[in-house]
C-alpha cells in the first residue's frame, strides 16, 4: 500500500463503496500507480469495471468535482456508466 495515500482519500472511497452497494452495483476497481482500491464488493461478486487515473485525478472524481464528461475522459476498463451518477455532485 502506498504511504501517500491520505485517510481522506480512504474515506471517500469507502464512501463510494456504500454507494455502489446500495445501488446494487458490482463493486468498481480504482487503480492509481501500482496501487488499488476495490470499493463496493459484496456477495463474492467480482467488480465490473476498473477506473485507472493518477492518485490526485481519483481524489477530485471522487470528491464530486469532475463532470459526468470529465468523468468518461478517464481511463475505464468496462463499462463506465452505471458509476458516473455516483461521482457526479449534484
Amino acid at each position: 500500500m502506498s504511504a501517500a495515500v491520505s485517510p481522506e482519500f480512504e474515506e471517500l472511497a469507502a464512501e463510494l463503496g456504500q454507494r455502489i452497494a446500495e445501488a446494487g452495483l458490482r463493486g468498481l476497481v480504482l487503480r492509481f500507480g501500482d496501487d488499488t482500491r476495490i470499493v463496493g464488493v459484496a456477495d463474492r461478486m467480482p467488480p465490473a469495471a476498473t477506473l485507472e487515473a493518477p492518485l490526485d485525478e481519483l481524489r477530485a472524481a471522487l470528491s464530486g468535482l469532475r463532470s459526468a464528461d470529465e468523468l468518461r475522459d478517464l481511463r475505464w476498463i468496462g463499462n463506465p456508466e452505471p458509476y458516473i451518477p455516483l461521482l457526479v455532485s449534484e
